[in-house]
């Protein structure tokens, strides 16, 4: 018996255990950046999601966060069973709308409608939940690989970046400068305050639609860190292509609800936000560079250009970076790089 076959057999048990009833369908769903494996398993009215990972702690981590989530009412699928000796457990199925499909069908002539921006209000409504309600007294014991983005985990996200965009493209840099200014540029992030939760990867493909309802998933890497890290996320997703009149809309929009929950200085918010939009933007790039230029992963390489095209705003928004010479250079040489998506 193959992989496929035996996961699929020991997903069938869980969910008989589970209902009571056979399946009557297991459908693989389509992977997406990770190793983790999804299917659909269905009998009747009955539905529910298998999934197969075999990092055991991530699996911990995921059912941990879930549960915490639900005692805060976030809006995240249920557990409906676990057998994590076995790396498997089935939680609710949401349907096949996430965020980003709901976008491309409500867009049209590349304009972002006031039905768009409502509901990405109201996403944000939820993120404030997430961050600072559920994360007030969040237990991170349970957070893999990391509890916090500190910055070691900073570090692991630039030279991630380094490793697989930078060097993958062979452009030019001094490694001494360059590590000097990660340094710094880890040390100015850690100065905004982070002792919220921070989702880790808070983008519209982890937000599914359920009758026009967000829905959370794949948290399973978040730990403690700075709000404004989700929200730069979720507003400088390549694929989204966001209009700037409107990331500016939402970002006051986030401000104005956080500031009923805790208070905000606008301005050193706005500041930092612009800075973990940076960081978010590179990490990204080097999941591009992996999956797209190493890997040779066609969806990856066509989100190359709209992330550039994010590094290019934010090069002349973030005021550190007027002190991080090497830096800057790389990301001078990565705008005025003609990026061929075809070879």
């Amino acid at each position: 018996m193959n992989q496929t076959n035996n996961i699929q057999s020991k997903l069938s048990l869980l969910f008989e255990e589970w209902c009571g009833l056979v399946p009557e369908k297991i459908l693989e769903l389509p992977q997406s950046g990770s190793n983790r494996k999804y299917y659909r398993i269905q009998i009747k009215n009955t539905s529910a999601i298998g999934v197969f990972n075999s990092d055991y702690k991530e699996n911990i981590a995921f059912i941990n966060f879930t549960k915490q989530f639900l005692e805060s009412r976030i809006n995240v699928p249920e557990i409906y069973s676990e057998n994590l000796e076995e790396n498997i457990y089935l939680i609710q199925d949401l349907g096949n709308i996430q965020l980003l499909s709901w976008l491309f069908s409500n867009r049209t002539a590349d304009s972002f409608s006031p039905k768009a921006i409502d509901i990405y209000k109201k996403v944000i409504q939820e993120l404030v939940r997430i961050q600072i309600v559920a994360g007030r007294n969040f237990d991170y014991s349970k957070c893999y690989p990391y509890t916090e983005f500190d910055e070691k985990a900073i570090q692991f996200d630039l030279n991630y970046f380094r490793l697989n965009y930078v060097d993958a493209l062979k452009l030019n840099y001094n490694g001494s400068k360059l590590k000097s200014d990660f340094d710094q540029f880890s040390k100015y992030l850690l100065k905004a305050d982070n002792n919220y939760f921070m989702f880790r990867d808070f983008q519209s493909r982890n937000i599914m639609m359920v009758n026009e309802t967000p829905f959370f998933i794949d948290y399973q890497g978040g730990r403690k860190g700075a709000l404004q890290y989700d929200l730069a996320s979720l507003l400088f997703q390549a694929k989204a292509q966001i209009p700037e009149n409107v990331k500016l809309i939402l970002l006051e929009h986030y401000i104005k609800t956080a500031s009923l929950f805790i208070p905000i200085n606008k301005d050193e918010f706005i500041e930092f936000y612009y800075a973990y939009a940076l960081i978010r933007v590179l990490q990204t790039l080097g999941a591009y560079g992996l999956r797209g230029l190493i890997e040779n992963k066609s969806h990856f390489i066509e989100s190359i250009p709209m992330a550039i095209s994010n590094l290019a705003y934010l090069k002349d928004k973030v005021n550190v970076l007027n002190e991080l010479n090497e830096l800057r250079q790389i990301i001078d040489q990565i705008i005025n790089t003609e990026i061929k998506t075809n070879g």
